[in-house]
């Protein structure tokens, strides 16, 4: 499965919207984003470290928080999903571009859907 397949549909945050980890400002259905994710060299998953709106990008991994494994940035656009059954909504990421990556790799990736609720 390619990285793309796994961050389409990666659970951002609780809710119907998430807010700009840089800004503060709320980000709702169908608005531009771009986000962190970080992998640490033992793990397979990847986690959510951060969720960018436009104004806020950074341009590169330069001045970010390090981490031991992998950084991603991806930008996409955000999506609604719905549990039927439980009538909950989540923002979720849609139409995901791979922008930059610290590593290149040929292994099959597995995204987290960690969020605190």
């Amino acid at each position: 499965m390619s990285l793309k397949h796994v961050l389409c549909g990666l659970r951002i945050d609780t809710g119907t919207t998430t807010t700009c980890t840089e800004c503060d400002r709320a980000l709702t259905e169908c608005d531009p984003v771009t986000i962190r994710l970080h992998q640490n060299r033992q793990d397979i998953q990847w986690h959510l470290a951060a969720c960018y709106c436009l104004g806020c990008v950074p341009i590169s991994f330069e001045g970010l928080p390090s981490t031991l494994g992998t950084q991603l940035l991806c930008e996409g656009r955000i999506g609604i999903m719905q549990d039927g059954q439980t009538h909950q909504t989540w923002p979720v990421l849609v139409s995901p571009t791979i922008i930059e990556t610290t590593r290149r790799t040929h292994v099959t990736y597995h995204a987290t859907q960690e969020v605190s609720e």
